[in-house]
């Protein structure tokens, strides 16, 4: 089935409204532009005045073409800009795009904007832009832009950039990075940044995504999209902006985009196999090495260098960073101490810098041959700091090309230094279609992230749990009333009972036995401790007697009397609903260990035990729970367990809850336990329950 974007992308004729002779006007560039990338397809220009534009002959009017355009370039804004909207779709253009801001321009008080995506949407059309830089195909040629494409040849990267500047900074900057397509969704009038994702997935020449996000205007859209890249083996990194509240602010004023939560995107990156970034630089450099069209298998690079010193930064770094270097095995060794100098240890990295005599360029054939043949390396990479012109490029090229045709795992080069002055031997690795990265950390850093996402494929997505249908809450969600609730979708509980007078406390502790805890119950008490509301560790009914007299004379008769929680380590469980991608679940250090370690994992429920216990082993509370000094193991199983039990709850009280708050959770020898909880309902089911 074709992909609605393949009309703009896939183009056999292209009409370019505005266009125009006069040098150095927009519609110049336009014209220029259409013509710069060796487009075979027919290309017409459209200028009320006609006359000849670039050697063709240009039609005053999109209405007097004798074809239907597949893609509309308007190079025109306004009121203008609106009516060859309409035209174009009245000549059955399949696409269009558009680069005006659409910023200013009311009909009875409605934004043109708003008036441009309703044309699109009752049409059916794709448009890109506005307030972007347009599409390139390097495939075909296809230039939908005002800056050239001459210079680009194709290669292996899908770059999405919602920002122009990134548009052109990435895509016209280095010729080491080469691109099949490239796109400027912009303001997404008419196709959504996952509707570029999806397509350029399914296309064949392209072997890598690069995605420069501020927001999904189709949340659920861009999990389908991702998932559909993982499932075509199509790594997808995005470099996500909005993450702090200034910034998402500037994003809202950008493009009109909401930025939405950042922890909300970071769990769907991670739920969808998506590479997550935080620069241009680390956006770029990991596609680049991602785009080779190679996979790496289990295990870690392997890495050859000329340098003793550097090689000692590299191994430091892949520490810092998390990079997974090769563990080699006995027989890589030996296969290496019996094929290197003596002056050379083999290790990973592996310093191939042997005497300077005629054997030197030999050294490196070995060391990178016996890598290449280990099992246990899932990538080559081969570093030398050497400058276009050096008297050993040429043998470094060789080196980088026989070594890709001897092996069929990923190999890139890199260089230490970050400036390394080495565009051309960049162009010429590409052209093997062998990546180079400049800067040690940024390859570092790139490696782990493909190695991350290779492993990722190789584990089997597990199957989010069935929800059940939502229910009623209760009219007084208390604490008492939480658990209860969240303990009907098997989120354990403390024993626990309401009481209203010294009765019924005294009759709750002997039915529970001791020790207890007595909390107040009070309405409109939800932080209880800082109103001294928790008493501990009563341990007989005197003790419970005089600590509810206290309390029921201090804050009020209605309390709890619960079941003393045996001793454990305290986890947190939380769930926000966040307004793009739904119930986000939270799990952090709980408890008075909250103070000690300030962290806390996100994903959105429902999920499963494995993913459960993921979340939990990334806290470092996580050794807490194993077992440390002679500690006895806390039950991790069922800590994972309640998790997902509990994220079971959220997803089907989504509409009906705001916020669930449950601290602590407490992780015992033989359990896992909710000991305070609080649900804050949604204001329509509040307004709800007060009909």
């Amino acid at each position: 089935m074709m992909h609605r974007l393949s009309p703009m992308f896939e183009a056999r004729s292209v009409a370019v409204v505005g266009a125009s002779a006069r040098a150095g006007s927009f519609g110049a560039r336009l014209a220029e532009a259409a013509l710069s990338g060796g487009f075979q397809g027919r290309i017409s220009f459209i200028n009320p005045r006609g006359g000849e534009i670039s050697g063709r002959q240009a039609l005053s009017s999109i209405r007097e073409l004798d074809h239907a355009p597949d893609v509309a370039v308007l190079g025109i804004g306004g009121a203008n800009l609106e009516a060859a909207l309409v035209d174009a779709i009245a000549m059955g253009a399949k696409s269009a795009v558009v680069f005006d801001l659409c910023q200013g321009e009311t009909v009875n008080g409605t934004p043109i904007l708003t008036r441009l995506k309703d044309i699109a949407a009752e049409a059916g059309l794709p448009i890109c832009g506005g307030s972007g830089m347009g599409v390139i195909n390097t495939q075909t040629g296809l230039v939908g832009s005002f800056y050239p494409a001459d210079h680009m040849k194709a290669g292996g990267i899908s770059l999405i950039a919602h920002s122009g500047s990134v548009f052109t900074v990435l895509g016209m900057n280095d010729p080491r990075f080469r691109f099949d397509l490239v796109a400027s969704p912009g303001q997404e009038i008419g196709a959504t940044v996952d509707e570029y994702i999806a397509y350029a997935a399914s296309r064949e020449t392209t072997k890598a995504i690069a995605v420069f996000m501020e927001s999904a205007r189709s949340p659920e859209g861009l999990v389908q999209a991702l998932k559909l890249a993982r499932e075509a083996g199509k790594p997808v990194v995005i470099c996500k902006v909005g993450r702090t509240e200034e910034s998402a602010r500037l994003a809202r004023s950008h493009t009109g985009a909401l930025a939405g939560s950042h922890a909300a995107y970071e769990a769907v990156f991670e739920e969808c196999g998506a590479i997550s970034v935080d620069t241009v630089d680390a956006l770029m450099n990991t596609a680049l090495l991602c785009s080779s069209g190679r996979i790496p298998g289990p295990g870690g690079a392997g890495l050859v260098t000329d340098s003793g010193g550097l090689r000692e930064m590299q191994v430091d770094l892949a520490a810092e960073t998390g990079t997974p270097l090769a563990v080699l095995s006995g027989k890589t060794r030996i296969a290496l101490r019996e094929a290197l100098p003596p002056e050379l240890e083999p290790s990973n990295p592996l310093d191939c810098a042997a005497d300077l005599t005629d054997e030197f360029p030999k050294v490196f054939d070995r060391g990178l041959d016996i890598l290449a043949q280990a099992p246990e390396v899932s990538m080559l990479g081969f570093e030398a700091d050497l400058r276009d012109d050096y008297v050993y490029e040429p043998g470094l090229l060789e080196h980088a090309r026989q070594l890709r045709a001897r092996t069929d795992k990923p190999v890139f080069f890199y260089a230490s230094f970050g400036q390394t002055h080495n565009r051309g031997i960049g162009e010429a690795l590409a052209e093997a279609w062998v990546p180079c990265l400049n800067g040690a950390e940024t390859a570092m850093q790139a490696v782990k992230a493909f190695q991350a996402w290779a492993d990722g494929l190789q584990v089997e997505v597990e199957t989010a749990p069935e929800v059940p249908l939502g229910q009623a809450l209760p009219a007084h969600l208390d604490e008492a009333a939480s658990l209860e609730v969240l303990s009907g979708f098997g989120v354990p509980g403390a024993l626990s009972q309401v009481c209203s007078d010294a009765g019924s406390v005294a009759a709750a502790g002997q039915d529970l036995g001791f020790p207890v805890v007595l909390k107040t119950a009070e309405a409109g008490i939800d932080h209880k401790s800082d109103l001294g509301g928790v008493v501990l560790n009563l341990g007989d009914a005197a003790a419970l007697a005089a600590a509810y007299a206290e309390l029921s004379a201090r804050l009020g008769p209605r309390a709890v009397v619960q079941k003393q929680a045996s001793k454990g380590v305290e986890l947190a469980f939380g769930c926000v609903m966040d307004p793009d991608f739904g119930p986000l679940v939270m799990v952090a250090p709980g408890g008075t260990l909250v103070e000690l370690f300030d962290e806390r994992q996100f994903a959105r429920a429902p999920f499963g035990p494995g993913q459960a216990e993921k979340m939990i082993r990334r806290l470092r509370v996580a050794r807490l729970i194993d077992g440390v000094r002679g500690d006895a193991p806390r039950d991790m199983a069922a800590a994972a367990q309640a998790l997902s039990a509990f994220s079971v709850a959220c997803a089907a009280m989504r509409d009906r809850v705001a916020e669930i708050d449950v601290n602590p959770v407490m992780v015992t020898e033989s359990g896992a336990m909710a000991v305070d909880a609080l649900i804050v309902p949604a204001q329509d089911a509040v307004r709800e329950g007060a009909e």
